[in-house]
């Protein structure tokens, strides 16, 4: 039966299904195209500031969908069932960490990254990517959290030494000696001499300490506020011996006052 010879009543109900079929999609499709939209984050005050890095950044090149939703049929669906009612929620309430997108995943990143890079550009770190990423299974932006949208608080976009000691590299989960990690920090020639713990005060003036060691603000309070560990055990009764053979390396940190104090 053609369009013509049809009811009127059927012609309205196809109609009218046909009109929700249409604002269905629409709603569906809608988010989906919004969220992956640049702009669609920039406007948010919350988030201005980290968008503006990705502009600058190299990653400005590629799209969201690119690095925040997983590869695959099922990323893909698992993105649309998430970002449909964040979509709707951000409209309502305004942003909210809970409806941004996911950090990338290593299988976003290896898209277009190889796990090969064994030194950093300058030569100098040596970044084994390869035992990182596919034998101990770390995540991409564990290492590389301010890649992109923001920049860590040394004002740059790649990993601070700080996140690594703190995250790994602490003695205990990874090694923290510094030639494991960088080419050309070897223990410069004077900090071998056996005076040298009497004499590094002397030469503050001269060396750029903070070069190797302000990867932490308090260095000097690292050592400076603990015991030597010469000084555990039989101390106070062997004490006065040692000082007759080292009496200039105990003025290194005592003076004949503090002697005083006891004696």
């Amino acid at each position: 039966m053609s369009e013509q010879g049809t009811p009127p009543r059927k012609r309205r109900v196809r109609l009218v299904a046909a009109v929700l079929l249409v604002l269905a999609v629409s709603l569906l499709v809608w988010p989906l195209v919004s969220v992956l939209q640049p702009g669609y984050y920039a406007r948010y005050t919350e988030l201005r500031d980290r968008m503006d890095n990705w502009e600058v950044s190299t990653h400005a090149r590629m799209t969201c969908a690119s690095c925040h939703i997983e590869p695959g049929a099922r990323g893909w669906v698992e993105f649309a069932v998430r970002s449909i009612p964040a979509f709707y929620s951000q409209l309502i309430q305004g942003p909210h960490e809970e409806n941004l997108f996911d950090p990338p995943t290593r299988a976003a990143c290896q898209q277009c990254h190889t796990s090969y890079r064994q030194v950093s550009a300058d030569g100098d770190l040596l970044i084994p990517h390869r035992a990182h990423v596919e034998i101990l299974e770390i995540e991409c932006v564990v290492c590389h959290e301010d890649l992109v949208h923001a920049e860590n608080t040394e004002g740059f976009n790649r990993p601070s030494m700080k996140m690594c000691l703190d995250e790994c590299h602490n003695g205990e989960i990874a090694g923290n000696e510094c030639i494991k990690c960088h080419t050309r920090k070897h223990v410069p020639e004077d900090h071998l001499r056996a005076d040298w713990l009497e004499i590094h005060a002397e030469q503050v003036d001269t060396i750029e300490c903070g070069e190797c060691h302000a990867w932490t603000p308090d260095y000097c309070q690292e050592c400076h506020s603990k015991r030597p560990a010469s000084h555990e055990g039989n101390w106070k009764t062997d004490h006065a011996g040692r000082a007759a053979e080292h009496s200039a390396g105990c003025m290194v940190c005592h003076s004949e006052e503090s002697c005083a104090e006891c004696h």
